[in-house]
């Protein structure tokens, strides 16, 4: 098995990199400190050797990567930016800062940071995987898959670029191939609890539910903690019908970490489907206290309150879904059925309609409109509604 340890790399390494000709006794118990896990005592380390030698870059560099390690990312990027000026942009400080930059939400700096070193430099692998890995956080998928892959083509054995390309090929629904860099990655580092709960995501994407399942009991097994596998487990055990397995692994994940409001979503769902309404609005009032801005939380929440009938509160509820997303077929279903429930059949009407000029091939708004149609007597309307939504559903694969 290869495994790449590449903040270790730069922390060990960077001493030989500028010739320093020792490393001082705080460094040196610093880098013991690292070396046994300890990130709190290593820190503490490396800042009293900062005190004593300030301009050191092995410290430096030691402290930077720490602190990313650490989720201190503010902290990273300011060491790691004295690095840069220091060493007079080494490729390790850029990599830090620019990793640092994408977690404090500045992915175009760290752009711009890259692209700068690469006008002048060969770009090696890690400067490639975090551009990538930027303009992910900005939104643009085919350039970094690009940059992904471009990592790959300069280092073949990096596991992470494996991942974040297979991630983003599972986002465009290319599973075939979003597998095949799951498999890689795994081949080259097998103790990663997040790559088996990203090629569980994936298989359960491609509707193998058993092969995902295997998948998310191999993460929890490397990381008992998980809670975001766990949840995602609940979710492979309701795609198998075995609900009340599902629903202990929501709730089991809810004790494990009552801020992870996926959990409470998907429990929710659940309890929507077995008709436990009161539930339903329990544990999706909790995920939008969590999330307050997720749409797809408001559609539970409104089903829930249209299936107890509190029309108003369903509408309240649809209508804040539409503020978040205004193309969603689901924001229009949730707030049209509303208003037809209060005998407003226009305004219903009228949604439904504008929903479907902006998702024209979903046929379940038509479907619903359909309904509506038929129920005030329009049957020739109705008609044509439902023909058009078997053609669409017919053509679903």
């Amino acid at each position: 098995m290869k495994k790449l340890i590449i903040v270790a790399a730069m922390l060990l390494a960077v001493f030989f990199a500028y010739g320093q000709p020792a490393i001082t006794p705080a460094e040196k118990e610093g880098t013991d400190f690292y070396k046994q896990g300890k990130t709190t005592e290593a820190i503490a380390s490396f800042k009293k050797a900062l005190i004593e030698k300030p301009q050191s870059l092995y410290s430096i560099n030691a402290l930077a990567n720490l602190y990313l390690m650490d989720r201190k990312y503010q902290d990273a990027y300011t060491i790691a930016d004295q690095g840069v000026k220091l060493s007079g942009g080494a490729p390790n400080f850029i990599v830090v800062k620019a990793k640092a930059a994408i977690r404090i939400n500045k992915a175009q700096e760290a752009l711009d940071i890259i692209d700068a070193y690469i006008k002048t430099h060969q770009a090696d692998f890690m400067l490639l995987f975090v551009n990538a890995t930027a303009y992910n956080v900005l939104g643009d998928r085919q350039q970094a898959l690009s940059f992904f892959s471009q990592s790959i083509a300069a280092n073949a054995d990096f596991p992470d670029a494996y991942l974040g390309r297979g991630q983003d090929l599972d986002g465009i629904g290319r599973y075939p191939q979003a597998l095949k860099d799951l498999d890689k990655y795994i081949s080259l580092r097998d103790d990663n609890a997040e790559a088996y709960y990203r090629r569980g995501i994936i298989n359960y994407h491609s509707g193998n539910f058993n092969t995902a399942l295997a998948d998310c009991n191999k993460a929890m097994e490397l990381s008992p903690k998980y809670s975001e596998a766990l949840t995602f487990r609940g979710e492979v055990y309701k795609a198998l019908q075995q609900t009340d397995k599902a629903l202990t692994d929501f709730n089991a994940s809810i004790a494990m970490d009552a801020t992870y409001a996926v959990a409470y979503y998907q429990a929710a769902g659940t309890y929507l489907d077995e008709k436990n309404y009161a539930k339903t609005i329990a544990f999706i009032n909790k995920a939008i206290e969590l999330v307050p801005n997720a749409a797809p939380y408001y559609w539970i929440q409104s089903r829930a309150f249209l299936y107890t009938n509190k029309n108003n509160d369903a509408l309240a509820s649809a209508s804040k879904a539409m503020q978040i997303d205004a193309r969603s077929p689901d924001s229009y279903i949730c707030q049209a059925s509303a208003y037809f429930n209060l005998d407003k059949f226009d305004e219903a009407i009228a949604l439904i309609t504008k929903g479907i000029g902006i998702n024209p091939d979903y046929y379940l708004l038509y479907t619903l409109r359909a309904s509506m149609y038929r129920d005030k007597g329009k049957t020739a309307l109705a008609d044509a509604d439902d023909a058009k939504a078997k053609q669409l559903a017919a053509n679903i694969k």
